[in-house]
């Protein structure tokens, strides 16, 4: 068992890994950046215990379970930054510019109420299934928890997204 100096240590390692994570996907949003460092600190910690030395070198396995913990943590929490899969997606390939992505404060507004409207317009079912899938972060992990096919939970995706695309 590793002593609290030797965590520390590690941590201080790669805490600038976390950092630069964190700092892409967040844009200027400092109190987004703050939550994404901390949830990249905690996979950072789970990688370092579940490393296998065979599979490539550790920065790379903690920028990546870091990486990947930050944009589940984005993904459960849209509803409170306004982040849907599309936002997402551009924040992790890099094409978003450095004042967020999300442009101008009316720009900010009308995403916003674009998936207010979208939301509005969905049926029970697809809000649950949505809901689920950004939850669980995966649509085999909805369907789990919602307790229906994986399909069935596939079709109400495959809704949402034809109604978000007719907005």
């Amino acid at each position: 068992m590793k002593s609290a100096t030797e965590i520390s240590n590690e941590i201080e390692k790669y805490l600038p890994v976390v950092m630069r994570e964190a700092r892409k996907l967040s844009g200027n949003d400092l109190f987004t950046r703050e939550d994404l460092t901390q949830e990249g600190i905690m996979a950072a910690l789970r990688a370092m215990d579940s490393y296998d030395p065979a599979r490539g070198s550790l920065e790379g396995y903690v920028r990546t379970c870091a990486r990947n913990r930050m944009i589940s943590y984005l993904r459960r929490s849209w509803h409170e930054y306004a982040v849907d899969d599309d936002i997402l997606d551009a924040r992790v390939s890099g094409s978003i510019a450095s004042n967020g992505g999300f442009g101008e404060p009316e720009e900010r507004i009308e995403i916003n109420e674009s998936l207010s409207k979208l939301i509005e317009e969905l049926s029970a079912f697809e809000k649950n299934v949505l809901y689920a899938y950004l939850s669980e972060g995966s649509l085999s992990g909805a369907a789990l928890l919602l307790d229906c096919e994986r399909k069935k939970a596939d079709n109400a995706l495959q809704r949402i997204r034809n109604k978000a695309r007719a907005m």
